[in-house]
């Protein structure tokens, strides 16, 4: 509440003592008070006393909550400069994740071209050939239709990849209040880790407990990168091996709990601790630890959720992201 000066207190809190007395019931709030040197923030308590059904009098309790409230603020603040400092970091993974996922498809119409180049040329050379059938040319026609056949999903599915993050382009920097359901993020997820787990021979394996309908409320496209960075390091874990990657939904009280499992090398001892409370990685100079650790703040700060891990060495690591699903306890993204 914004800061007012003492004198212009007493007709308020006259009038909050009236409807104490009147309703026989507790009333309490908060005031922050602001005249000259004068700055503090009180939690007020105001108590009508009744005894055998007759108003007795009213206890006011104010107690000064000022360093609790400063405390969040510094919270806050250092928490909004973190989500600055994320955005530089977060456009470079957005960047570097489209490329991973058009890079594929790209090479795919490039060999299709090239099948093309070569039945254009072999028509062309056909042309004036009296050896040549009508069976011949058909046959030609019939091999470019294969490869157009297989350009087209190639090109859908750059489509899609471009559709599913131009969303996080335009709300990039903004803040977006927006609810989702579970099966739109789990679409996403799946569509854009399609070919980095076919390029590194990974499987995505989910399991789904909950109702695909259920809502989550943020913004998508934050929750898609955190999955999308925890799957990333997952598949990295294996190290170019075969390797299955779980992705698990299930409901908890009011809340849906996720779980990314792979059956990797595990985290090292000496990282454990450090992991998601600091910029900590288990890849050497190839990595900066950045990722994890702002999953972590993100889920915290924007979802009001939370984030963990169990990990064994040589057996694998499951990171664990629980979320509310209902209104009241989300916060805004």
């Amino acid at each position: 509440m914004k800061g007012t000066g003492l004198a212009n207190e007493y007709d308020a809190l006259v009038s909050i003592i009236e409807n104490a007395r009147e309703s026989r019931v507790p009333i309490s709030f908060e005031k922050h008070i602001k005249e000259g040197d004068f700055d503090k923030h009180f939690r007020i308590e105001v108590t009508p006393i009744v005894s055998n059904n007759n108003y007795i009098g009213t206890i006011i309790l104010f107690k000064d909550i000022t360093e609790n409230i400063r405390h969040i603020e510094t919270i806050e603040e250092k928490h909004a400069i973190m989500m600055e400092q994320e955005r530089p970091a977060s456009l470079g993974q957005l960047i570097g994740g489209i490329a991973h996922n058009l890079n594929t498809p790209i090479m795919s119409i490039a060999g299709a071209v090239e099948g093309l180049r070569d039945l254009v040329d072999e028509y062309e050379e056909s042309i004036g050939d009296d050896s040549v059938t009508d069976d011949d040319h058909h046959e030609i026609a019939s091999e470019m239709r294969v490869w157009l056949e297989k350009i087209k999903p190639h090109c859908s599915y750059m489509s899609d990849i471009i559709n599913a993050v131009k969303g996080q382009a335009r709300h990039f920097n903004q803040s977006v209040e927006l609810s989702f359901t579970v099966d739109e993020l789990l679409k996403r997820i799946e569509l854009l880790m399609k070919y980095e787990l076919i390029r590194y021979n990974c499987t995505l394996k989910t399991f789904i407990n909950v109702d695909r309908n259920t809502e989550l409320y943020g913004d998508i496209n934050s929750l898609v990168q955190i999955f999308d960075n925890i799957i990333i390091n997952a598949i990295q874990a294996y190290e170019g091996k075969n390797g299955i990657i779980e992705l698990s939904v299930k409901s908890s009280d009011s809340s849906i709990l996720f779980a990314v499992r792979d059956y990797a090398k595990g985290i090292p001892k000496n990282i454990k601790d450090k992991l998601l409370k600091e910029m900590v990685t288990t890849k050497g100079k190839d990595g900066t630890g950045l990722g994890l650790f702002m999953s972590y703040s993100t889920i915290r700060g924007r979802f009001n959720g939370k984030m963990w891990f169990e990990s064994e060495e040589g057996k694998g690591t499951t990171f664990f992201i629980q979320l509310p699903n209902d209104k009241l306890n989300k916060i805004h993204a």
